[in-house]
């Protein structure tokens, strides 16, 4: 009781909201390297009815843009006003940088519905995701793209999760079939203002209109341009009698990622964008990104020795 005193006096010391008070105790359920913290009980009533009102709107009023998108459905953007007290409470309670989460999606998960394993986009995304959940438990699994670790942990209802370096960076994770309805939020800082965008970018991209930064965007998609690449058939995985969510299994087995590492990731990156300018595809000038991430992944390279002997 004395330590659940101290903790408040603490926070309120601070400057910390006062409803972090009733918040559970933060976790790191893979320890302080991973980078995955959990914030269990974090949303309040208030908040969350805020957050499905704002689901609501887009779905009865947008419901022609809802798509189903790798087994669940990914909505239009919420109304900023529906999240947008519940990312300054992060930053008033030093969980984000002030400032720094400029982007969101929305994606809804019915009974059974599912998120296969992938890692966020690494040329477009900047490092520190906050998820909220809402609605329902949800298993959540992390497999290192090299050696096919695997990690599972549960994400309750009500919470809220920080991804950051290796578990945003050189981890696959996925949302396992879920058990009942749950709506989850993606926050996250983009270098462009495309679909989702609710703050000011504050990148040498920050004054392109939107619907420009979502053809750049969009054309940075078609050469797969920060996306981990890799390409496993249906038909091997039936035939090797690998399922859908056996990831860990195929990545041990095949090793499509072996030599992989976010700098070479980087290099064939800056080859196809120069690819996309040589054909005229492309137009800005986007050296200053390749620096600033080359500079960034040399401090993430460590994260990709084994942590498992290759079978």
């Amino acid at each position: 009781m004395f330590q659940k005193i101290r903790r408040v006096v603490n926070n309120l010391r601070e400057g910390k909201s006062l409803k972090l008070i009733t918040a559970g105790e933060p976790y790191l359920p893979f320890g302080p390297d991973f980078g995955l913290a959990i914030l269990p009980d974090y949303l309040h009533e208030d908040e969350i009815l805020k957050i499905r009102k704002g689901y609501v709107d887009v779905y009865t009023r947008q419901s022609d843009t809802i798509r189903v998108s790798d087994g669940r459905f990914q909505l239009p953007p919420l109304p900023t006003s529906s999240f947008v007290d519940v990312v300054k409470r992060l930053e008033q309670d030093q969980i984000l940088p002030e400032g720094w989460v400029n982007n969101q999606t929305a994606n809804l998960y019915d009974p059974g519905d599912f998120l296969r394993a992938h890692v966020d986009n690494l040329f477009v995304y900047d490092d520190i995701f906050a998820l909220i959940s809402i609605g329902a438990n949800a298993l959540l699994r992390f497999v290192h793209v090299q050696t096919g670790e695997e990690l599972d942990v549960m994400i309750p209802d009500r919470s809220v999760y920080i991804l950051s370096g290796p578990a945003r960076y050189v981890y696959f994770h996925m949302v396992l079939p879920v058990e009942a309805q749950r709506l989850s939020l993606v926050f996250r800082r983009s270098i462009l203002n495309s679909d989702g965008g609710f703050r000011p970018i504050s990148t040498p991209l920050g004054t392109l209109m939107p619907y420009r930064a979502t053809q750049i965007l969009n054309t940075l998609y078609s050469r797969q341009v920060g996306g981990v690449r890799l390409m496993v058939k249906d038909d091997f995985l039936e035939s090797e009698d690998i399922g859908a969510f056996d990831t860990s299994k195929w990545v041990k087995r095949l090793h499509p990622l072996r030599d992989w590492s976010l700098l070479k990731q980087l290099d064939e990156d800056e080859a196809r964008v120069a690819e996309l300018h040589e054909k005229r595809y492309l137009n800005i000038d986007l050296r200053w990104r390749f620096d600033e991430l080359r500079e960034y992944y040399k401090g993430m390279e460590k994260a990709l020795q084994n942590t498992v002997k290759n079978p």
